[in-house]
């Protein structure tokens, strides 16, 4: 059964990352698309 939580924590870990980065990007990214699209 150990093997079930270190699945469900690397998942949890996953997710937390992956809200963060939406969160950051979602504030920063606001004034860096201009950037990125001008650079494409």
């Amino acid at each position: 059964m150990g093997d079930v939580f270190e699945i469900m924590t690397y998942l949890i870990i996953i997710l937390i990352s992956s809200v963060v980065m939406v969160a950051w990007l979602k504030r920063k990214g606001k004034k860096k698309k201009a950037r990125l699209k001008a650079g494409e």
